[in-house]
C-alpha cells in the first residue's frame, strides 16, 4: 500500500476493453432516447409533448424503486457466476426486445390508448436497463481499489459509451428516416413508410444491445474481496444508511446536476440546431456526430488529466471550458453555423469529461462506506447512481416537454421538423434551454465539487485502514466456524 498498484488490481488492456463494451447498449439507447425519442413521439407518433412528459414522469418513479432494489439484490445473491454476471445472462435479450417496442407504433388512433402503450413498454424498458445498467456498474469499483486504475477504467467504459453514442446518434434517425422509409414509401405510403422506419432501425440496433452483455457474462470474473451482503432489505434504512456517508452525498450532486445538463443539451439541440439556427438535418446529425466522435478521441487526455491532476481539479477545469462553450451558443445568430461548428470543436472534450469524471469519483466512495459498515455494496450505491442518471434524463424530459408545450411547441406527424414553423416563444425557450440553464447548472456543479474530499491520499489512506479491517474481519469469521 506505498502508493504502488498491487498486482491484484492491476486489470490488462483486454479485460478493461470488455469491461468497456457493457456501456455500449445502455449509452446507444441512451443517446438514441435523449436524442430522438420525444422527436419520434411527437413528430412521428403525433402525441402532445405534455403527455410524453407525463409517461416519463411515471418511469422515473417506478425508478425511485427499482434501482436502489437491484443494486441491493445484486449485493446480496450468491452464484457461481458470481453477484452481477447473472443479471448481464438473463437481462440481454429483454433489453434488446424492450428498447424495439419503444418505437414500435401501434395500429391505435386514440391517443389516451397511444399513451397508455408507451407508458406500459417505457416502463419495460427502463427495467431491463435497470437489470443490466446497475450490476455493470457495481462492476467499476469491484474490479480494481486502485485510484488510478479506476480512473482508466471508467475512460474505457466513457470511451466505448461514446463511441455507441456516435454511432447511434449520428446514424439513427438517418437510418430511419432517409435509408429504410423511401424504400417503403410506394407500399406503405409517407406516414406507414416513416413509422417502419423507425420501427426496422429499431430492431437492428435492439440486436447490437444484446451481444456485449452476454461477451462480459463470458469473459469478466469478479473478485471475491468479502462476504456478500446476508442483512435483509429495508429501503429507508438503507437510504438513510447510504446518504449518511457525506463523500457520497456530494458527488450525488454533482452527478445529478452534471448528466441533467448534459441530457438537457443532447435533447434540445436537435430542435435547437433545425427550428432556432435553421440548419438542415444532416446538418444536425452532423454536429451532434462531431460532438461525440470528439468526446471519444479526446478520452485519453481526459484520464490523463485525472492521473496528474486528479479528479476533483480536472472536473472544475473541463466544466469551465464547457461552460465558455455554451456562452457561445447563446450568441450565436439564426443562420450562425460557423459559431456552432466552432462551438462543437470544444464542446466534445467537455461533452466526454462530464460523462467520465464524475462516474470515476463515485467509485471512490464505495471503501469509504465499508469502512464504516464492513460490507462492499457496490450494488447499492450503483443502484442509486443509475437511479440519479435516470432521474436526470426524466427531469430533462418532463420540464423541456412541459416549457415547449407552455410556450406553444408545435408537432407534427412529418418526422421532418424542417416542414413545421415555429412561434417565437418556442424559439426562444430552446435558445436558452440550450445554452443559459445548463451554464448555470454546471457553475453550481463545480461550486459543490469544490467540497469533495476524496483525493489520492485520502483514498490510499483508506486502503491503508481497510487491509487491517478485513484482517480482523478474516479472523472473527475464522473463530466463528471454529466454534
Amino acid at each position: 500500500m506505498d502508493g504502488q498498484v498491487r498486482e491484484s488490481d492491476k486489470l490488462t488492456r483486454k479485460t478493461k476493453f470488455i469491461y468497456g463494451l457493457g456501456d455500449w447498449g445502455t449509452s446507444a439507447t441512451t443517446a438514441v432516447r435523449n436524442l430522438y425519442w420525444l422527436f419520434f413521439m411527437t413528430n412521428v407518433v403525433g402525441l402532445d409533448a405534455s403527455i410524453v412528459g407525463v409517461v416519463i414522469l411515471i418511469g422515473r418513479i417506478w425508478d425511485s424503486v427499482n434501482d436502489p432494489m437491484i443494486g441491493m439484490i445484486s449485493d446480496r445473491i450468491n452464484t457461481r457466476w458470481g453477484r452481477r454476471r447473472p443479471f448481464l445472462l438473463f437481462g440481454a435479450i429483454p433489453f434488446g426486445l424492450s428498447f424495439f417496442l419503444l418505437f414500435l407504433r401501434p395500429p391505435i388512433s386514440d391517443p389516451v390508448l397511444l399513451a397508455v402503450y408507451f407508458g406500459i413498454v417505457y416502463l419495460l424498458f427502463d427495467t431491463m436497463y435497470t437489470v443490466i445498467n446497475v450490476p455493470y456498474s457495481a462492476l467499476t469499483p469491484e474490479l480494481t481499489e486502485d485510484y488510478d486504475e479506476r480512473s482508466t477504467l471508467a475512460g474505457w467504459r466513457i470511451a466505448i459509451a461514446m463511441l455507441a453514442a456516435l454511432i447511434a446518434g449520428a446514424t439513427f434517425q438517418v437510418l430511419a428516416e432517409n435509408v429504410i422509409s423511401p424504400l417503403l414509401d410506394e407500399p406503405l405510403g409517407q406516414s406507414g413508410s416513416l413509422r417502419a422506419g423507425y420501427a426496422i432501425t429499431a430492431a437492428i440496433w435492439s440486436i447490437t444491445l444484446m451481444i456485449p452483455p452476454l461477451i462480459l457474462f463470458k469473459t469478466i470474473r469478479e473478485p471475491k474481496r468479502v462476504p456478500p451482503d446476508r442483512d435483509r432489505i429495508r429501503l429507508w434504512r438503507t437510504f438513510l444508511d447510504v446518504f449518511s456517508n457525506h463523500p457520497f452525498r456530494i458527488v450525488s450532486i454533482v452527478y445529478l446536476l452534471t448528466f441533467t445538463t448534459a441530457d438537457i443539451v443532447t435533447t434540445v439541440m436537435i430542435f435547437y440546431l433545425i427550428f432556432y439556427l435553421g440548419a438542415s438535418t444532416l446538418f444536425a446529425s452532423l454536429i451532434v456526430g462531431l460532438v461525440l466522435g470528439l468526446a471519444f478521441i479526446t478520452m485519453p487526455l481526459t484520464v490523463r488529466l485525472m492521473h496528474r491532476f486528479g479528479k476533483k481539479s480536472s472536473f472544475i477545469a473541463a466544466m469551465s471550458i464547457y461552460i465558455i462553450v455554451l456562452i457561445a451558443i447563446y450568441l450565436a445568430p439564426p443562420g450562425g453555423f460557423a459559431y456552432i461548428v466552432i462551438a462543437a470543436l470544444f464542446a466534445g472534450f467537455g461533452y466526454g469529461a462530464m460523462n467520465v469524471i464524475p462516474w470515476a469519483m463515485v467509485a471512490d466512495v464505495i471503501e469509504e462506506d465499508e469502512l464504516r459498515s464492513e460490507k462492499r455494496r457496490e450494488g447499492l450505491y450503483s443502484g442509486y447512481l443509475v437511479f440519479f442518471r435516470k432521474l436526470a434524463a426524466a427531469i430533462t424530459l418532463f420540464a423541456v416537454t412541459g416549457i415547449l408545450a407552455i410556450t406553444g411547441f408545435v408537432e407534427s406527424t412529418t418526422g421532418t421538423v424542417e416542414y413545421v414553423e415555429q412561434p417565437a416563444s418556442a424559439l426562444n425557450a430552446l435558445h436558452i434551454l440550450v445554452s443559459v440553464v445548463p451554464a448555470i447548472m454546471l457553475v453550481v456543479a463545480i461550486i459543490v465539487a469544490t467540497r469533495y474530499p476524496l483525493d489520492r491520499e485520502r483514498h490510499r489512506e483508506t486502503l491503508k485502514q481497510l487491509e487491517k479491517q478485513r484482517a480482523r474481519q478474516f479472523v472473527r469469521e475464522q473463530h466463528s466456524e471454529a466454534e
